[in-house]
C-alpha cells in the first residue's frame, strides 16, 4: 500500500464518523505498529486496541511513575523540544526498549499533544515518516469535531491530584515536571476553589476552566472530585482576582474559596485545605473571601479534630521563608521579627533588647518586609504573625524579652 492509498484509507475512516478510536485503529493498521495519542500534559487520549501491554506500551496509562520517567528521558534527549516546534516526526529510543516515532498534533497554532508509534511489529521506513503527520492532521480534525480535547483546558491530573492527596515530592522535581508539561510555574501561587451550590445556575466546569485560563493565562487548573481547582499567580491581590472574575467569568451557582499565597507546589494539599475552609466558613457576601478572615476559626476546628500536623496547615508560609533566608545568609530575622512584634512594634525597645543600634533594627525590619512582601504596618498581618510565632514557640513574655541574651548579632 503506497502513501496515497494510506491517505485515502485515513480520510475514509475520518469521514465515516466512527469516532477517534476507529481512526486510531486505522492508523495502527496502516503503520503495522501500535500507536497512542497524549495531550500536552502527557495524559492519554487514545491508543490503538492492538497495543501490546508491557514494556513497549509507552503510554504507561496504568503506571504514572514509568510515564514520567520516559517523558524525562525524551526531554533530556531534546526530543520534546523538537517535537512541539516542528511538524516533522522524530525517531527516538528508550534504553533497552523498541524505538518510537512521534509527531505533534495541532489545531492551527494550538498544539494539542502528540502521537507516538512503537516499533513492535515492523521496522520503521521512510513512508512512516511521511504518513505520520497526515495521521496527526486527521486526529486533530477528529478531536475538533468530537471535542474529546478542549485546547486551553488540559488536565494536569496525575501530578496535581497526587499533590492534592498529600503525596510527597521533591520541590525541584515538581517544577521540572511542570516545565516538561509546558507550564512556566510562577514564583508563588494562590489556590482558587470553585464548588457548585446551585446546579440550575452552573455552566459546565469545563467551560468555567476555559474561562479561567483566558483570564489567568499563566494559571494551572484541574477538575477534580466535581470541583474546579485553579492555581493563579500569587503576586495578584484578592481584589485584583475579584475584578478579573467579575469582568470575565460566569460564576452563577458557585461559591469560591481562596488560600494564602504559597511558594512551594509540594504544599498544594495545605493550600487546598485553606481554600476549602474559606469556602465553608467565609462570608458568602464576598465573591472572593479571604482565608485570614476565618484563620482563627480554622485553628479551633483543626485542634478540635486532633489533626497531628495542624500547625503546618495554618502557619504563615512567610515564616518558613524567613527561616530559609536565615539559614542561607546566617541571619536571625525570625528572632528579630518575634522581638519586634512582642514589644508592640517598638523599634527602640527592640533594638535595646537585641543589643543593636536602632538604625540596624529599622534595616532588619525593612529587610523582612522586602523578603516576604509582608506589610508590618497592617494590624491584622501582625496579629496573625504573632499568633503563628507563638504556636511555633517564638512567643516569650515581655519579662523574658527583657532578659534576652546578648547573642543576636545577625548581619545587618
Amino acid at each position: 500500500m503506497g502513501v496515497n492509498e494510506k491517505k485515502a484509507e485515513l480520510f475514509e475512516s475520518l469521514l465515516s464518523h466512527k469516532g477517534l478510536q476507529a481512526l486510531i485503529d486505522t492508523a495502527a493498521h496502516i503503520l503495522d505498529n501500535p500507536i497512542f495519542v497524549v495531550d500536552t500534559s502527557m495524559g492519554l487520549i487514545c491508543k490503538s486496541t492492538a497495543f501490546v501491554a508491557g514494556e513497549s506500551d509507552y503510554s504507561a496509562s496504568e503506571n504514572q511513575e514509568l510515564q514520567l520517567e520516559l517523558v524525562a528521558q525524551a526531554a533530556d534527549a531534546g526530543y520534546l523540544d523538537w517535537l512541539y516546534k516542528h511538524d516533522q516526526p522524530v525517531i527516538g529510543t528508550f534504553e533497552g526498549q523498541p524505538r518510537y516515532l512521534a509527531a505533534r498534533v495541532r489545531d492551527g497554532s494550538i498544539v494539542l499533544g502528540h502521537a507516538v508509534v512503537s516499533e513492535v511489529y515492523r521496522d520503521f521506513d521512510s513512508e512512516d515518516e511521511l504518513i505520520l503527520p497526515v495521521i496527526c492532521q486527521t486526529i486533530s480534525f477528529a478531536l475538533r469535531r468530537t471535542r474529546e480535547v478542549d485546547p486551553g483546558a488540559f488536565d494536569y491530573g496525575p501530578l496535581l491530584i497526587e499533590l492534592l492527596s498529600g503525596k510527597r515530592y521533591d520541590e525541584s522535581r515538581v517544577l521540572d515536571m511542570l516545565r516538561l508539561f509546558g507550564k512556566r510555574p510562577p514564583a508563588s501561587y494562590r489556590v482558587l476553589l470553585f464548588r457548585q451550590v446551585d446546579d440550575s445556575k452552573v455552566a459546565s466546569l469545563t467551560y468555567l476552566r476555559t474561562q479561567l485560563f483566558k483570564v489567568f493565562p499563566r494559571s494551572i487548573g484541574i477538575i477534580h472530585a466535581g470541583e474546579c481547582v485553579h492555581l493563579v499567580d500569587g503576586s495578584m491581590s484578592l481584589s485584583e482576582i475579584g475584578q478579573k472574575l467579575v469582568g470575565s467569568v460566569y460564576t452563577g451557582g458557585l461559591v469560591i474559596g481562596t488560600s494564602r499565597v504559597f511558594r512551594r507546589f509540594t504544599q498544594l494539599d495545605k493550600a487546598y485545605l485553606q481554600a476549602d475552609t474559606t469556602l465553608r466558613l467565609g462570608s458568602r457576601t464576598r465573591l472572593v473571601p479571604d482565608y485570614d478572615d476565618v484563620f482563627c476559626q480554622h485553628i479551633h476546628e483543626l485542634i478540635g479534630s486532633g489533626m497531628q500536623d495542624a500547625d503546618d496547615v495554618f502557619i504563615l508560609p512567610e515564616l518558613a521563608l524567613i527561616r530559609e533566608f536565615d539559614e542561607r545568609d546566617g541571619t536571625d530575622h525570625l528572632t528579630d521579627l518575634m522581638v519586634y512584634l512582642n514589644t508592640g512594634r517598638n523599634m527602640s525597645k527592640s533594638a535595646r533588647i537585641l543589643h543593636v543600634h536602632k538604625n540596624s533594627m529599622y534595616y532588619r525590619i525593612g529587610r523582612i518586609e522586602e523578603l516576604t512582601k509582608l506589610d508590618l504596618s497592617d494590624e491584622k498581618t501582625c496579629f496573625l504573625l504573632q499568633l503563628c510565632l507563638a504556636m511555633k514557640g517564638y512567643g516569650p513574655s515581655l519579662a523574658q524579652l527583657e532578659d534576652f541574651p546578648n547573642g543576636n548579632e545577625s548581619t545587618s
